[in-house]
């Protein structure tokens, strides 16, 4: 776990001075007041957290990955959202900041959260749904889950010890209370519903 957190943090500090760069290129040709920069990754690293390395978890490690944008004439810096933006999410948001909200189809299943991009109020996803059905990495607990993760609890479902279609268990999380997840509260009588 050393070297691998010495290379990760290493390819973080590389990524973070080129993304710099960019940045300051864009200023320098001109163009910040109309170019939208997004920032996300697709997953986050455990680093040893629980037990466990890599993704594929619904752990607040494995997760909660950077959204960040950046577009200096439409999205006042420094704000924050605890929104719960979703994958489904992004293009409508994209779509939506751009203007383009008429061409969003119907079908789309996101939500344009442009105007909490903007700080504005306005309607929010619930929760954010979260799964692994498959086996993605070496799994010690089950590979199938599903997990519902709102602005204040994650709720997940998942199968028991490895990929033998053992018995279901559920965990529940109050990331507010309990940031590092550690108190399972799924069998708390006060939180059974």
């Amino acid at each position: 776990l050393p070297e691998m957190l010495r290379v990760y943090y290493a390819m973080a500090a590389n990524l973070d001075w080129n993304i710099g760069r960019l940045l300051k290129a864009i200023d320098a040709a001109g163009i910040q007041d109309n170019t939208l920069v997004v920032f996300t990754a697709d997953h986050g690293e455990m680093m040893g957290a629980h037990g466990r390395r890599a993704k594929n978890i619904f752990y607040e490690e494995a997760v909660r990955v950077p959204f960040l944008m950046r577009w200096r004439s439409r999205i006042p810096a420094g704000s924050v959202s605890d929104a719960c933006l979703n994958t489904p999410d992004i293009m409508p948001t994209l779509l939506g900041l751009a203007e383009l909200g008429s061409r969003i189809p119907q079908s789309v299943e996101g939500m344009d959260l442009g105007h909490v991009a903007q700080g504005k109020s306005g309607p929010e996803p619930d929760a954010a749904f979260l799964m692994n059905t498959g086996a993605c990495a070496i799994w010690e607990d089950g590979h199938e889950w599903r997990a519902l993760r709102d602005q204040r609890y994650t709720y997940a479902v998942f199968r028991g010890e490895g990929p033998r279609n053992l018995p279901r268990k559920e965990v529940l999380f109050d990331h507010i209370a309990d940031p590092w997840q550690r108190n399972d509260l799924s069998a708390d009588p006060p939180h059974a519903e």
